[in-house]
């Protein structure tokens, strides 16, 4: 929802765009960083043993390889370290746009929640109509069986399976599903939610939003 409210918002929007762009890139360049780290140690063990094993053959040293590479870590890190430093100060301007704009922002979240609310509250509704239709039928059914029950007929088959229920025999036990009343009273409270409840401010404006 708070993504929606940005969409409406160009400037947070801009804000938003810059920070996740410098995360991206910050997360790009130290993982260079911590690609370079590795190359290098394992240059540094190649480089000696090459070195070794020229002197031992009275061969002069190959150049080494490290140096280059440490050289590209050194660039690696400070860009890294600028581009960690430049997300900061991002994130401090998003800060500052969602402080000094706390207000707008709490009351767009506030129509957008009580329109959610209406949305839920007419689903609910619709779904409560149908539970009650269902309950009605249910009803009906065992009303039916009590008044008016079907003969009895002979049996003459073997015996059947029998179902043990332990404890209180509930419609719960019974059909495995929740009792009858919970889903009413569910769908009753999702039904009140069209209603429009409010969002209560929170201090810290920044959190809040």
């Amino acid at each position: 929802m708070f993504e929606a409210i940005i969409e409406k918002l160009p400037e947070l929007r801009k804000l938003e765009a810059t920070v996740s762009d410098l995360e991206r890139q910050h997360g790009e360049a130290s993982a260079r960083v911590q690609s370079l780290v590795r190359r290098a140690g394992q240059a540094r063990e190649h480089d000696l043993n090459a070195e070794a094993a020229a002197l031992n053959a009275d061969r002069r040293p190959p150049k080494p390889t490290e140096p280059g590479l440490r050289e590209q870590l050194e660039g690696a890190a400070r860009e890294a370290e600028v581009l960690e430093r430049r997300l900061r100060l991002a994130e401090g301007d998003r800060a500052r746009y969602l402080s000094e704009h706390h207000g707008e922002i709490l009351a767009r979240l506030e129509a957008a929640h009580a329109a959610q609310g209406e949305r839920v509250a007419a689903a609910a509704s619709e779904a409560l109509n149908a539970l009650e239709a269902y309950h009605k039928a249910e009803d009906d059914a065992r009303n039916l069986q009590r008044l008016h029950p079907a003969p009895a007929q002979e049996n003459t088959g073997g015996p059947e399976s029998v179902s043990v229920v332990w404890g209180n025999l509930t419609t719960q036990n019974v059909s495995g599903g929740p009792q009858r009343g919970t889903l009413e009273g569910t769908l009753q409270y999702l039904v009140s939610l069209g209603a429009g409840t409010v969002v209560e401010a929170v201090e810290g404006g920044e959190d809040a939003a």
